[in-house]
């Protein structure tokens, strides 16, 4: 029996140790490795600009485009007449005219309308005058047709200025012939006129126009000579498409 006991010991021994040793073992030192890059993150709002275009042409209350003026006014007419085949047979006429204008074009650009003109003025009841003594009381009228030209300083207001020249007829009361018949004569004028024009519409503008109008005529039918010269001038109102 005490045999046995002395082989236990060793052993009992062996198996205390043995733990001791695993627990003093060093632990292993764990070296931190680099941390991966962060993935950048998308913003959430964009920020990205297009491209600026081109310009937008305006088109509303800017004069441009097709060009229609039709007028209408009231003035103070004149005129006077030398008959070169006749001694001390002038005359001159004076009297109230209607002004009817009608003017058709384009504008090549903004602001700058060309084309063409009638200038009609009616004459109602002009007194005649035969060195210094009445001669009666006639009517007649005067025309002017030609090129013209109609500037707006701003093309998107209504201040204009217009000219315009081209053949020119004239109708008058000849108190030199016996018969006292009516004569037309023709020859060359000019106009020119200014106004303003309040815009009404998208393309459509009215208002005030003063109006002057001048005329240099002749007739040499019958045996005469008669040269003319007219002159009007009228407050009206103008309307305009442009």
């Amino acid at each position: 029996m005490k045999t046995n006991c002395f082989w236990l010991l060793p052993l009992g021994l062996l198996a205390l140790a043995s733990p001791a040793r695993a627990d003093d073992a060093p632990v292993p030192i764990q070296v931190a490795t680099p941390a991966e890059p962060a993935a950048p993150m998308r913003p959430q709002i964009n920020l990205d600009t297009p491209a600026v275009g081109p310009a937008v042409h305006r088109t509303y209350h800017m004069h441009e485009g097709f060009y229609l003026r039709a007028s209408v006014g009231f003035g103070d007419y004149r005129a006077s007449f030398s008959d070169g085949t006749r001694s001390n047979l002038d005359f001159s006429e004076r009297g109230n005219s209607m002004a009817l204008d009608l003017l058709i074009g384009g504008s090549p650009s903004p602001g700058v309308s060309v084309g063409g003109a009638l200038f009609l003025d009616p004459l109602f009841g002009a007194d005649y005058e035969r060195n210094g003594y009445g001669a009666g009381s006639h009517g007649g009228y005067s025309t002017l047709i030609g090129p013209f030209i109609d500037g707006f300083p701003d093309a998107t207001k209504g201040w204009h200025l217009g000219a315009m020249m081209g053949l020119a007829a004239q109708s008058f009361q000849n108190v030199n012939a016996t018969s006292g018949k009516t004569t037309t004569a023709g020859g060359l004028g000019g106009a020119a006129w200014f106004g303003y024009d309040f815009w009404v519409a998208g393309e459509w503008a009215v208002g005030p126009q003063l109006r002057l109008m001048g005329m240099r005529t002749s007739d040499t039918r019958n045996g005469e000579d008669i040269s003319a010269w007219a002159r009007s001038f009228t407050l009206g109102v103008s309307a305009v498409f442009n």
